[in-house]
Order: C-alpha cells, then sequence, then structure tokens
C-alpha cells in the first residue's frame, strides 16, 4: 500500500540502499536511517513517511511525495553518483534454435547479391557472449524563460557494430533477468571492466560516442518539436513590441516636422535611441525564446547478452568470405551487421571477386556519356524522342544499397525528370497571356540557344552530376536534418528555392515537415535511390525512404540547375515517376490533396500574404506546392508595393495559382482559384499578370 506513489517509493528504495530500514505500517512507513543519512536529510533517525495527506495530517507523519525537497535531494544524490556496472544476461530456458534453423533464418535476414551463405566446414554454433551499452539520460529543455521541461531518454548500443539495438529487442533486454551464476560488479578501474566485459576499449570508446551522438539528435528533434509549439507566443510578443515601438517612432516623426529646428534634433536623437532599444528589446525577446536543452547522463551499463555464434562462409563461385552471425538469445533476432569493407549499415552485402562487400561501396561507377555536338540542331519531336534515340548511351538510376538496375527507358526517365509540366494544345485560354509572354521572355535570356526559324526554340541540353557524388549529397542532407543543423542546411540549400523556405518557416526541422515526418518521430536512416537528369527539362535528384522509429516517409530531392548545384526542393515522393503521377491525378481535383501531418505552428515573422499562404495552400495542395508560393513571393524585391496596391487575399490567390499553374496540379485557372479564394476574378487576374511580369515564372522554374 504504502509503495504506490512513485516519489515515496523511490525514497524508501534509497534510504534502503543507502544503509536505512523501513517498515510498512499500511497508509504509513517507518523509516530509521543511519546518524549520517539522518544529519544529511536533517530528519530525526526514526520518521514516520507517508503518501497521504489525511494521514500526514491526523498521524504527524512527514507527507513525502513527488517534488518533495528531500525527495528532489534523494535524486540528486543518485544522479550525481550514477548507475553504472557490468551486468551478464541469463540465456532463455527453451531449447535454442538449432544449426540448420540458424543457417535458414540468416538466409532470410541477409540476402547477399551474387553470392550465398553457408555454414564454415565443421563449425558448429558456439555460445558467447556480446556486449550491448545500455546509455541513460536526463534531458533538460529550456523553451524559453518559464517553459522548463525534463524528460528521460534511453539508447542500447551494439558495441562491436556501433548501430543502434531495435527497440523491440531493447524491451526484451530489460525483460530479461541476470545470471545468478556470473559476477556482475563492476571491477575497480574502466580497463578491468572493459576486459570483463570481452571487449576492446576502442570498441567501447566507439560505442559510447554513437550513443552520446543518437541521444544528442533525438534531443535536438525533441527541442525542435516542442519549440515549434511556442512559435505563436514569440511571434506575437514580438508583434507587440513591434507595434509599441513602431507607433512611438510615428508619433516622435510627426512632432518633429512640426518643431522647431533646435527642438527637431533633439526629437530625431529620441528617434534614434528608441530604434536602438527596439533592436535591444526584440533581441530580449528572441534570446527569451531561444530553444537550449542539456543532457545529463547517469546510466552506463555494459550488458553481457548470451548469442549463439554462427560461423558461415558467404561463397562466390569458389571464393569464400567468412562471415560470423550473432542470435541473440534473449531477444530471438540476429545482431546488427556493418558491411565488413566499408563500414556502413543499411545496404545489402555483394560477394564481389575480390572481397565482400555492401552495394554502397561495391556500386559501379556511371561512365559519362559523350556529349552531343554543338552544331547538331535540336529534333523537332521533342526531347522525349531525342531521349529515346539515344537510348543506347542512357544510364539507368543508381540505387543507394543495391547493384544498378538495367533495362529503364531513358526516355521514360527524360519524362519523369522533366517534373510537372501541363500540356496544352490548340488556342491558349484567356488569362494566360501573361504566362506564355513570360516563357517567351525566358527563352530570349542570354546563354539560351537561338530558335530556327519557324519553330520553338529549345533549352539547352542538361548534363547530370555523377551519381555518387548526388548519393553522397542526399545522405549528409538528411544526417543534417536529423541532427539540427540549420547552419549546414542552408549551405547545401540554394537560396529563393522551396527548400528555403522550409529552412526560413521552421529551422532545421522544415525538411522533416515537408515529407510529413512528425514532430515527435525520431529520424534513424534513409535509403537514396538517384536520378540523373536526362533530356532538356532534366532535374537531377535523388529519392528514397527516411525511415523513424514510428515508420517510413518517401522523399524526393531535386537540385538546382545551376553550376552549384544545391537542393532546390525536398518533396514527399519517392521517384520522379510517383511525383508526375500524383501531379496527373491533382489537375483533376481542384482542392488538391490534404496533408500526411498537421503542421505545427511556425516561429518566423510573416506577412500578411505569406500567413495566408501557409495557412491555406498545404491544405489544399500539399507542402511542398505551398513552399514553392512562398519561395517565388519570397524572392520579390518590393513586396510591400504590391500590398499597397493589391489586398492580401488577391495577392495569395495570385501567388497560389501561379504555383499551381506553372506546376500543373489543378486550380491553376483563374476561376478556380477565385473560387476557392473568395476574391473577384477581375482582380485576380489583375495581380496575377503583375506577378508574372515581376517573377517571370516558367515550367522550368515554378517559383
Amino acid at each position: 500500500m504504502i509503495r504506490k506513489e512513485a516519489g515515496l517509493a523511490f525514497w524508501l528504495d534509497w534510504v534502503e540502499h543507502r544503509g536505512g530500514l523501513w517498515e510498512d505500517a499500511g497508509n504509513s512507513a517507518l523509516a530509521l536511517l543511519p546518524a549520517a543519512l539522518a544529519s544529511e536529510l536533517e530528519l530525526s533517525e526514526e520518521t514516520a513517511v507517508t503518501a497521504d495527506p489525511d494521514v500526514a495530517r491526523e498521524d504527524g507523519a512527514l507527507l513525502l511525495v513527488t517534488g518533495h525537497p528531500v525527495v528532489a535531494k534523494a535524486a540528486e544524490s543518485v544522479l550525481a553518483a550514477g548507475d553504472t556496472g557490468t551486468l551478464t544476461l541469463a540465456a532463455p530456458r527453451s531449447v535454442p534454435p538449432d544449426a540448420a534453423t540458424l543457417l535458414s533464418k540468416a538466409r532470410e535476414y541477409l540476402p547477399v547479391d551474387h553470392g550465398r551463405l553457408d555454414p564454415r566446414a565443421d563449425a558448429t554454433p558456439e555460445r558467447v557472449l556480446r556486449p550491448v551499452l545500455r546509455v541513460g539520460s536526463l534531458v533538460g529543455y529550456e523553451l524559453s524563460a518559464e517553459d522548463h521541461f525534463q524528460e528521460q531518454a534511453e539508447v542500447f548500443v551494439d558495441v562491436p557494430s556501433r548501430l543502434r539495438v531495435p527497440a523491440r529487442v531493447s524491451e526484451r533486454l530489460v525483460r530479461t533477468g541476470r545470471d545468478p551464476r556470473a559476477e556482475t560488479a563492476l571491477p575497480a578501474g574502466l580497463a578491468a571492466a572493459v576486459d570483463y566485459a570481452s571487449t576492446s576499449r576502442p570498441d567501447l570508446a566507439a560505442a559510447l560516442a554513437e550513443a552520446h551522438r543518437m541521444l544528442e539528435a533525438a534531443a535536438v528533434l525533441r527541442r525542435d518539436g516542442l519549440a515549434g509549439q511556442l512559435g505563436d507566443a514569440y511571434a506575437k510578443e514580438r508583434a507587440r513590441a513591434g507595434e509599441y515601438y513602431a507607433s512611438a517612432v510615428e508619433s516622435l516623426e510627426r512632432r518633429a516636422a512640426t518643431a522647431p529646428e533646435d527642438r527637431a534634433a533633439l526629437l530625431r536623437a529620441r528617434i534614434e535611441s528608441t530604434r536602438e532599444e527596439r533592436a535591444r528589446r526584440l533581441a530580449e525577446i528572441a534570446e527569451k525564446y531561444r530553444a537550449r536543452h542539456t543532457l545529463t547522463p547517469y546510466r552506463l551499463h555494459l550488458l553481457r547478452v548470451p548469442v549463439l555464434r554462427l560461423a558461415l562462409d558467404v561463397r562466390r563461385g569458389e571464393r569464400r568470405y567468412p562471415l560470423d552471425l550473432d542470435w541473440l538469445l534473449p531477444a530471438g533476432e540476429f545482431a546488427p551487421l556493418r558491411c565488413p569493407a566499408c563500414d556502413q549499415s543499411g545496404a545489402p552485402l555483394v560477394a564481389a571477386k575480390t572481397h565482400l562487400g555492401c552495394a554502397r561501396c561495391l556500386a559501379p561507377k556511371r561512365p559519362t556519356p559523350h556529349p552531343a555536338p554543338e552544331s547538331v540542331p535540336p529534333p523537332r519531336d521533342g526531347a522525349a524522342t531525342h531521349a529515346a534515340a539515344s537510348a543506347e548511351g542512357a544510364v539507368a538510376p543508381m540505387r543507394a544499397g543495391a547493384t544498378a538496375a538495367v533495362g529503364l527507358s531513358a526516355a521514360r526517365n527524360a519524362e519523369a525528370a522533366g517534373g510537372a509540366a501541363p500540356r496544352s494544345g490548340g488556342r491558349a485560354k484567356v488569362g494566360r497571356i501573361a504566362e506564355a509572354s513570360g516563357t517567351r521572355a525566358a527563352s530570349s535570356r542570354p546563354g539560351s540557344r537561338p530558335a530556327t526559324p519557324g519553330h520553338a526554340p529549345f533549352p539547352p541540353q542538361r548534363r547530370s552530376v555523377d551519381p555518387q557524388t548526388l548519393q553522397k549529397r542526399a545522405f549528409t542532407f538528411w544526417e543534417h536534418a536529423a541532427g539540427g543543423d540549420r547552419r549546414k542546411l542552408e549551405r547545401l540549400c540554394a537560396p529563393d528555392s522551396p527548400a528555403a523556405a522550409l529552412l526560413r518557416l521552421y529551422g532545421a526541422a522544415g525538411p522533416r515537415y515537408g515529407i510529413g515526418v512528425d514532430s515527435r518521430e525520431r529520424v534513424e536512416s534513409c535509403s537514396a535511390v538517384v536520378f540523373p537528369a536526362e533530356g532538356r527539362r532534366g532535374w537531377d535528384g535523388a529519392g528514397g525512404e527516411v525511415r523513424t522509429d514510428r515508420g517510413r516517409h518517401d522523399y524526393l530531392l531535386r537540385w538546382s540547375l545551376g553550376p552549384d548545384r544545391l537542393i532546390a526542393e525536398v518533396l514527399p515522393h519517392q521517384s520522379p515517376y510517383a511525383m508526375n503521377a500524383s501531379t496527373m491525378m491533382a489537375r483533376y481535383r481542384t482542392g488538391g490533396t490534404e496533408p500526411a501531418t498537421r503542421l505545427p505552428r511556425t516561429g518566423a515573422e510573416l506577412d500578411p500574404v505569406a500567413r495566408l499562404l501557409w495557412q491555406r495552400t498545404p491544405a489544399r495542395h500539399g507542402v511542398h506546392l505551398a513552399a514553392r508560393a512562398l519561395a517565388s513571393w519570397w524572392r520579390l524585391t518590393d513586396p510591400r508595393a504590391l500590398r499597397e496596391r493589391y489586398p492580401a487575399a488577391i495577392l495569395a490567390a495570385a501567388a497560389e495559382r501561379s504555383a499551381c499553374y506553372w506546376s500543373g496540379v489543378g486550380g491553376g485557372g483563374y476561376s478556380d482559384a477565385a473560387r476557392l479564394w473568395q476574391v473577384p476574378e477581375a482582380e485576380l487576374r489583375k495581380a496575377g499578370m503583375h506577378l508574372q511580369r515581376l517573377l517571370k515564372l516558367t515550367q522550368d522554374q515554378p517559383w
């Protein structure tokens, strides 16, 4: 009965650990404290404690619940001492699987390309102990001057592979009892503990560093999610301060305009001091809402997990490559495995002619295609026909973690990589004259090829970057996104692009929100498939899946066309083919599609037009098209002049319509946009043509 309250139960266990005793009396307990402990807690040696307020009031017992200073002092003592040690887990009492069953499970768990798993000659499964680190930490979040949170975080890391143990395996390890026949006390000194755990000091240090990195990355993601919930309060306080100082400056300027010269000089000095005070106040508000976090490690357990070690050979013809797999007996699964060649994870193994590796390190390099002579005129049938005619020299997309795919048509790649360009024929509809003139203006820019008489000009052929380079950039991008490094992400993203718009809205969490990753999800790994640019409307891209602790999310990165090759877009599709299929279906739905997750509030300072776009466009057309509309709006050099001429709703409707039109999705007509936004169609057409003259959007540049 007395142990129902968590704080009191913890305190009683702590007292018993420190050499005290306690006796349960139903609704209270009598604690006998050693003299040193009683002096430390400033309590009598015989203290009655309870968690019931009525018992404390009637019997005079000390009310101990979570949050009491005595309980807090005990918790601080435990955290300061730490929870370290080695622990040998007990093997289950059930009969372990035999060698044939383990071999069958190994072949299902680890398929090898160009090879086969076979048991090593005269080798039987051997019982050994595999070290696993259990690292726990308290994470303190400081989101503002008033908002503070503290949470517990824990991670299990396999020491030999330095990979995170899956949650289902760690839960089984926690439920497994210790082996009573093994010594579990931590020997004196780190070196003795390492020797006792049957592992090496470098392996243990590397696994501990990896565990810290995982905890840090999870804390950053959690901090960004919590900070996003306070974005509204930060924006309101900043807006109030801005309005206050703006009205003060405006009042001083009116007085200075009609005051005598000597008085006007004093007023101008006050205006400057008011502006400086405004800057200081805004900096104080930003510092007040600056999110921070701290890690306080308190647990470090070195678990010795009983395993069955299966000695195998990866065979390719007469070649044999040794490989050992460990079957975790308490969990009923194989231990994580890294590539023996490149020391990476997540890619299938490949048995090469010289060594054993994975599809990432043994992927063949893409040969550089020979550029077409400049003197050859482009064909009249379009880019797709030209790409199909040169299919013999095309290279299929490269899959990260797999061998190169063979048999894909280059025409299909060119058509898929061309984006979502609308196909129209016959007469142009009323209201699209500005778009057509913008396309002609774009084609006559310096550097474009001269048009053939009687035919429309063709954009120049684009050359793709090496697929391995794109693959590395994709992995680097998601690594920084998972780690919350906004500064490095900004260096990878093109300015004035939809990807930069997501960073401006949510910081490092923007790319994750762009593909539907919830703020409570933790990014664990990702895969990458490279789609090189082919054809005159091709985009270099890389797509795949971002795996979190709660599921998987498709993504597609598209690079800009300039010489810097920066990331321009983060799309919620796995490949250009999926993007084209989604775009084609969206043409028949004026309202677009519903977003996969609910977006948190942004802490960025938005003008009225950008605020309307971010409030309405994601629910109609998705986050990626809203990011395109915002990127085009933020590209304007003088948006204030437009806001003075047109209402904010009309400008937001025009920006959304332009993004829909040049992206080829539903809602690209003026009548559809006027009906969705409830604005006059005539005013919308004027604002749309004005925006097009300023932005010069095209099918190749829809933002």
